[in-house]
């Protein structure tokens, strides 16, 4: 049953769906109309995402028909997909515009830019200042001297030019060039509040978008985060790419002292923070682009790994009250943010009532961990083929929907609690109400002299959980940080009171009547042969039970799932595999805590 809106989201509903046209742009027809050059082609994608988060600041305006994806019985378009469900309700009254050439969807909103801001090719980073500035000032940003500036020129469609950034940054505030256009639009925007002090945007700048670089001409632009940037524009996010490792130079600024990107960083980050005043943490959108700089993985150049680089960074952003929503590679792009965006979600959700208590047995208790959905485009991606898989409901699944990704896709969030299965129950991931590292929330934790922010993330989840009736949290992740202290346990058993699974290790399994549990292990199924995965799973049974064991899946199906746990039940009946719901899992583990 879909909860009611109130009246006041009722309002908003119809205003959305019938102020004005909704202009459906086909991007990936009229990409293939433009020049065939990677670099042009980039650059008119972020033009348009670009003009798209301003066009939709205030409303559904314009969304782009653009990304293909894997849906439950073959490939699909993403963006069709949203806008068929969409128009079943809240669009239902919106009249449709379609459009496939780029010089008529220019012209139709040539009203909105209020001007251009050039970036300078020689300065990469000002790609991601420029970005900024359309944000804060409605300047829609363009490569200086590149065939695309040519091209809206010649046609008449270039906004004034309001601020050129080349010959701007030379590296006489920090040593470095790059990072000196980002403390440059620290000390515009966000020192001045310009900028959102509860949003902000890692996403690839212009370096590896160049055409002496040979990853320019690397064919899957979505992966570059482009048709990401309209959201971060629409709500005016602060925009960075900058290496986190204090002990090397990053591969696109070799010149600079060892540590520079990952100081501007922090510089950025306290700026933030100060903006907030410590009352808020701050979404950030984006991850590491760990295949093109920061990790020694392929071009990228470093001398880390990338795990080891993500959670430095998760680290990093930790210690400034900042949690990631991570667009990580490979499911990189999500369209239409700043359209569907708007969409009006209700003020609760009810999930499935827990199920009665059960008995604790002499059986091997498992929970499948379905993640990772710490990014609203891993998540809004997903769902066409997992949640309209046709196995789905015949087996309790756990889905580690981290909450506060509704901030990006409300109308996800929506669907799947609005026709959910009894078996279909959600709990928080990568680690709650956003990813980050909770024992660096801990003031002694820190180096960075900011005070102790447990108490305002145990606010920021219980505002995520009581919306959308969470009682469990399925994964804490604390990187390199080690046991999690019993102070933090206290504060998750306020807001997470069904139980709690984690990375590491924990002082006490059970604290204020909450249990804690570290996972087995990580489980990568093999399609051609799923009785791998039932081997390996298999393989943490033990004589003695009850015993508990939480396996963590990555982008799995409800179908791979009932066909492993089928294989292990037939495969292994001595160690009687019971799979349950979360709710069933961790009152059975408290059951046998409590017993002891």
């Amino acid at each position: 049953m879909r909860p009611l809106l109130t009246a006041a989201l009722l309002c908003a509903a119809v205003s959305a769906s019938a102020a004005e046209p909704l202009v459906w742009f086909d991007l990936g027809a009229c990409l293939k109309t433009l020049p065939e050059d990677t670099v042009f082609r980039h650059d008119a994608m972020n033009y348009v995402a670009s003009l798209q988060g301003l066009v939709n600041r205030d409303g559904p305006r314009l969304a782009l028909r653009f990304l293909e994806v894997e849906g439950a019985s073959g490939r699909i378009n993403l963006d069709e997909y949203y806008l068929d469900l969409l128009r079943k309700d809240w669009l239902k009254d919106a009249e449709v515009i379609p459009e496939a050439d780029l010089e008529a969807l220019l012209k139709r909103f040539a009203g909105v830019p209020q001007g251009t801001v050039l970036w300078d090719p020689a300065v990469p980073a000002t790609m991601n200042v420029a970005a900024t500035v359309c944000g804060v000032e409605g300047w829609l940003p363009v490569r200086k001297g590149g065939a695309f500036q040519a091209w809206l020129t010649t046609r008449g469609l270039l906004p004034p030019v309001r601020l050129d950034l080349s010959g701007r940054f030379t590296g006489v505030e920090s040593g470095s060039a790059k990072c000196d256009a980002y403390l440059w639009a620290k000390h515009q925007y966000l020192d001045t509040g310009k900028c959102n002090p509860t949003l902000m945007a890692y996403y690839l700048d212009g370096w590896s978008a160049a055409p002496d670089r040979p990853e320019a001409a690397y064919p899957d632009l979505p992966n570059r985060g482009l048709l990401n940037r309209d959201f971060y524009i629409a709500r005016k996010a602060f925009f960075f790419d900058l290496g986190v490792w204090p002990d090397e130079t990053p591969v696109d600024d070799r010149g600079q002292r060892p540590g520079t990107d990952r100081e501007t960083l922090m510089a950025l980050l306290r700026a933030q923070h100060a903006q907030n005043d410590g009352k808020a943490f701050t979404s950030v959108g984006g991850f590491v682009p760990w295949d093109t700089k920061y990790t020694n993985h392929g071009v990228a150049g470093g001398t880390h790994e990338p795990v080891p680089t993500e959670w430095e960074y998760a680290a990093i952003l930790s210690t400034f009250n900042a949690i990631m929503d991570a667009d990580a590679l490979g499911l990189v792009c999500l369209p239409n943010a700043s359209a569907w965006g708007h969409f009006p979600l209700a003020e609760k959700y009810v999930q499935n009532p827990a199920p009665a208590p059960a008995p604790l047995e002499e059986k091997t208790y498992i929970l499948v961990y379905m993640g990772d959905y710490d990014s609203a485009a891993w998540l809004a991606r997903s769902m066409p083929r997992l949640w309209d898989d046709p196995a789905r409901g015949r087996i309790p699944i756990a889905w580690a929907f981290n909450p506060n990704l509704a901030e990006r896709v409300p109308w996800v969030f929506d669907h799947v609690l609005r026709t959910k299965s009894p078996n279909d129950w959600f709990i928080g991931g990568d680690s709650g109400a956003g990813y980050l590292n909770p024992n660096l929330l801990l003031a002694e934790r820190r180096d960075n002299g900011l005070p102790d922010a447990l108490d305002l993330w145990g606010e920021h989840n219980r505002r995520w959980y009581d919306r959308f009736s969470y009682s469990i949290t399925g994964f804490v992740i604390n990187g390199f940080h080690g046991k999690m202290p019993l102070r933090v346990q206290e504060a998750y058993a306020k807001f997470s009171p069904g139980g709690v699974g984690m990375q590491l290790t924990y002082e006490k399994p059970l604290v204020d009547g909450v249990p804690f549990l570290r996972h087995a292990s990580d489980i990568y199924p093999d399609g051609a042969d799923l009785g791998k995965a039932a081997d390996q799973m298999a393989s943490f049974a033990r004589k003695g039970k009850p015993r508990f064991l939480i396996f963590r899946w990555i982008l799995q199906s409800p179908s791979t799932l009932e066909k492993v746990a089928a294989i292990m039940k037939e495969k292994y009946p001595e160690h009687a595999f019971e799979f349950c719901d979360p709710h069933t899992f961790f009152d059975l583990y408290k059951q046998s805590l409590e017993r002891r």
